[in-house]
This record gives C-alpha cells, sequence and structure tokens, in this order.
C-alpha cells in the first residue's frame, strides 16, 4: 500500500536502463526547444511534459538516448553563455532550487537582448529560433573558448 502512494506522488517517470535506475523513461526524446524553453527546462523542468530540470542530468543519464551526451554537452555550453551574460547583469541565481518561473523570466528578459544582438542578428524571427541555431550561431562566434585558452600562432 505505502508504495503506491510513493507512486502516486512522483512527480516524473523514471526509467531503467542496463539494471541502473534513470531519471528519464529509455525512450525520452529531448523536446524541440526555443533558448527560452531550454532556459525554462534546464532551470524548472516542466513536470506535465516529463521534463525534469536539465541542470540535473549528468552524462550517465542520458546515455542510452540516442545523441543524447552530445546533445546534453551543447546545453551546457549555451547555457554557460547565458549565465555569463546573467552574471554580468546580475540577475544570476547560483542555487538551482531557489529559481522560480518569474525569476528565470526576469533572468531572460535581460538576457535575451545580448543574445539577439550578439548571436541572432541575421535570424529572422529570433524568438522562435531552435536553440540548436543558437549554438551554432555562438560556436560560429567562439563563444565558448575560454578567454586564458587563446591558441598563438607557433613561431619556428
Amino acid at each position: 500500500m505505502k508504495s503506491a502512494e510513493c507512486v502516486k506522488k512522483r512527480k516524473y517517470l523514471v526509467g531503467m536502463h542496463h539494471s541502473r535506475m534513470n531519471v528519464l523513461p529509455p525512450n525520452y526524446v529531448f523536446p524541440k526547444m526555443t533558448p527560452l524553453t531550454l532556459t525554462q527546462n534546464w532551470l524548472l523542468g516542466c513536470v506535465k511534459r516529463n521534463i525534469p530540470p536539465l541542470a540535473t542530468l549528468c552524462s550517465k543519464d542520458v546515455l542510452h538516448l540516442k545523441s543524447g551526451n552530445q546533445q546534453r554537452n551543447k546545453m551546457v555550453c549555451v547555457m554557460r553563455v547565458i549565465k555569463k551574460e546573467a552574471r554580468d547583469k546580475n540577475v544570476w541565481i547560483e542555487k538551482l532550487a531557489d529559481w522560480t518561473p518569474e525569476k528565470v523570466m526576469e533572468m531572460w528578459d535581460a538576457v535575451s537582448p545580448v543574445l539577439e544582438a550578439k548571436y541572432l542578428r541575421n535570424v529572422k524571427r529570433p524568438k522562435e529560433a531552435a536553440w540548436s541555431n543558437l549554438f551554432k550561431k555562438m560556436s560560429d562566434a567562439k563563444a565558448f573558448r575560454k578567454e586564458g585558452r587563446r591558441r598563438e600562432g607557433r613561431t619556428v
């Protein structure tokens, strides 16, 4: 009886893969997302759509998905740039549990004009662009390079 109550209280559907309990079910597919929905799902998740906060996923949680680790790593890169921009604007909250939908929107309202100006200039509808499109634009602009790791030309 107690286990049935626990199952009813669950927020997310989970799955087993290679004898390991996993936060994502075996048939999970990352949904199509805009940069805003990626940010919301990264920080908050979506119980209705069975999306745990994506920031809580580690590489082991997505290994069973087709291109799962590759997609997760790209999301990490995009969110790292968003986090940097939000910190510059003093709207980033360090503790994941402190994020609310209102705080995410407040942060997004501060950061999105910067992202659109830097990376989505030539996109017709930047608010509707896919997060993967933003990733490509950021990659082309070398936004993922760390400041101290610039390659100097070799001299012989």
